[in-house]
């Protein structure tokens, strides 16, 4: 009986340290990891349960030997891709989240920074199932890169975005421990701008809203980054396919067959949760490739054989600068920087990469087989404008692209086999050709400098209804805008002063040419819906917060419209340009009360005296 009772208490001791394993086992998972790069912080996400919190204290590690730092997540798994955030800044390098292990289940932050910076300078913020990591110091620029082709496993993208409105907040809430811990309880005269509760999810990089074929090239646009994997060939019947992951198809363009011509057709359908499928039905799948423009928005597919440089980029750059960083004799890094954003076609084979340089007539100045130490590497013109880079690589090896945010320096990342590469010594210096650095011309300090973009133009009618566009409006209140500016004694560009088509890239470079003091972005908004209505002010950068408020109070004092709020919006012209920038929607063209109202000359004038209004003020509060 005493054996009995012995054994009987083995099992329930076991039954209980199995349990109590099990429990302790429990892991969570990382949803998302988002890199704000205007306001310097990391943000991590978990949104498995409510009973899961951050640490109180988060431990951070300092190798200062080797300037990084890194903490650890226990008790977690990532859900979303791993992230490598390189940034081109003068302190912090690159922020990577990875799974570090399993059993235990950790995901490991490493941040890498320059000689000279203070780790400490980093903090921890955390609400509930979110975790800060917060630079105290502005090391985050405005330029860093985003990928746009990969050869490697790719997972989900889930991000949270929040926006700032004009709402009221407890002291003791969540929100406004958010706002104490990042000061954004900023005030004006008019209103108190805070952190708002999660408004936008945006479960995607790249919102694909169109896809079209014309002259035998299929035109795919979105909102957002898009970037691609290796491409597949499919038979029976003979198909190109080209996935794109973390992105999401506007359901009226999924599954319908687009002709490009008699014997080839397109389709686009959703392939899973947050992946494209790009599905180009051929006789000879090989010849299409992806081609990128320099916002990372606009795809053409395109015939590599046949397509000429001149019929798909009107606006030519010059490589100046080519060089490469090996990490070690099996990874190394390849940089080009270009003097404009560039078009980029990539074709991967089994024998190597091709990356086409559609816009590019000037390569002569760098010497590309010096710099870039991969055996074989060259670089050849394009008959009717453009260059190739040709790089030997076999099946097994894996290339990663990344794009500048400001388009014009490709980062190519290469996972190789030794055979391909140069022996050089680690240590030998590189070679390397310092980028020219385009000199911003000098205004007179008694002036102030604006360019104003009216939106959308030419092919591109941005809103519609009823015959009217908001293209013809954005033009009609800009120029009312720039006579109003000219009276005051300012200097004023526009990026457009005639209904003709300007690239978001265009927009931009003619603003960093100009070198303008602030840069104001005029739209009218539309929805699926007539029931929305009223004024809405976008920023992105903290310089544009001040800019942004001011205009946006102008325009409520000035217009009998709807308060639709202040956002944090990632436009691409606000978040590449160098100046204070922000972008205006006017009213709803959809509305059909606020459309009669928006064409007319009296709320036309008001909308320019007020932006015109706001501006003045900026300038006032600024000196």
């Amino acid at each position: 009986m005493k054996n009995l009772l012995v054994k009987l208490f083995c099992i329930l001791a076991f039954i209980l340290c199995f349990v109590m394993n099990v429990e302790a086992a429990e892991v969570y998972g990382i949803n998302s990891v988002v890199y704000d790069d205007s306001s310097a912080f990391l943000t991590i996400n978990s949104f498995d349960s409510e009973n899961f919190s951050f640490l109180s204290e988060q431990k951070l590690y300092v190798i200062a030997d080797e300037n990084k730092a890194y903490f650890d997540i226990n008790s977690a798994v990532l859900k979303c891709p791993a992230q490598d955030f390189v940034i081109t800044s003068s302190e912090i390098k690159e922020i990577k989240v990875s799974q570090f292990s399993t059993k235990p289940d950790t995901v490991r932050v490493v941040i890498y920074y320059n000689e000279g910076y203070n780790p400490q300078n980093m903090s921890f913020w955390h609400v509930g199932n979110t975790l800060f990591l917060k630079f105290k110091t502005p090391v985050m620029s405005s330029f860093y890169f985003q990928p746009i082709y990969s050869e490697s496993k790719v997972g989900e993208f889930y991000e949270p975005t929040s926006v700032k409105t004009p709402v009221t907040v407890a002291q003791n809430s969540t929100l406004s421990q958010i706002n104490s811990a990042f000061k954004l309880g900023e005030t004006t005269d008019a209103k108190n701008f805070i952190l708002a509760k999660k408004d936008l999810v945006l479960p995607t990089k790249f919102y694909i809203d169109n896809l079209t074929s014309k002259n035998n090239e299929i035109i795919l646009t979105g909102i957002g980054s898009a970037e691609f994997v290796k491409s597949i060939r499919l038979t029976n019947p003979s198909r190109a396919v080209f996935d794109i992951p973390n992105s999401i198809v506007n359901p009226v363009l999924r599954n319908k067959e687009i002709s490009i011509n008699q014997s080839e057709s397109v389709k686009i359908g959703q392939f899973n949760r947050n992946t494209a499928r790009v599905v180009i039905t051929t006789s000879k799948p090989e010849k299409f490739i992806p081609v990128i423009y320099g916002d990372s928005q606009r795809i053409v597919f395109v015939d590599k054989n046949s397509t000429k440089g001149n019929s798909i980029a009107s606006v030519k750059a010059s490589l100046t600068s080519a060089y490469d960083e090996i990490s070690d004799v099996n990874q190394h890094t390849m940089k080009l920087v270009f003097s404009k954003p560039v078009v980029t076609g990539i074709s991967r084979t089994s024998s190597g990469m091709d990356l086409l340089f559609y816009n590019v007539d000037n390569f002569s100045n760098v010497n590309v087989n010096s710099a870039l130490m991969i055996d074989g590497v060259k670089m050849t013109t394009i008959p009717d404008g453009g260059a190739k880079l040709s790089i030997p690589a076999a099946a097994s090896d894996i290339y990663e692209i990344h794009l500048g945010t400001d388009g014009k320096t490709l980062r190519i990342k290469a996972k190789v086999e030794n055979k391909t590469l140069t022996e050089i010594a680690k240590n030998e210096p590189l070679i390397k050709v310092e980028p020219v650095v385009p000199v911003k011309p000098k205004h007179n300090n008694k002036k102030k400098y604006i360019i104003i973009d009216p939106g959308h133009g030419g092919t591109d009618c941005g809103a519609t209804r009823n015959g009217i566009f908001e293209k013809d409006i954005t033009l009609d209140i800009s120029k009312r805008v720039v006579k109003l500016l000219k009276k005051k004694d300012y200097v004023v560009e526009m990026t457009r002063t005639s209904d003709q088509t300007v690239s978001l890239q265009d927009r931009v470079e003619i603003s960093e040419t100009f070198n303008p003091d602030i840069y104001v972005s005029i739209h009218v908004n539309s929805s699926n819906s007539e029931a929305p209505h009223g004024i809405e002010t976008h920023y992105y950068k903290d310089n544009s917060l001040d800019l942004a408020k001011n205009l946006h109070a102008a325009m409520l004092n000035n217009v009998n419209a709807n308060d639709r709020g202040l956002f944090k919006s990632k436009f691409y012209v606000i978040n590449h340009t160098t100046a204070p920038a922000v972008l205006v929607e006017i009213g709803f063209l959809s509305n059909p009360e606020e459309r009669a109202q928006i064409v007319s000359e009296a709320r036309k004038q008001a909308t320019a005296k007020a932006i015109v209004e706001g501006i003045n003020d900026y300038f006032k509060q600024a000196d």
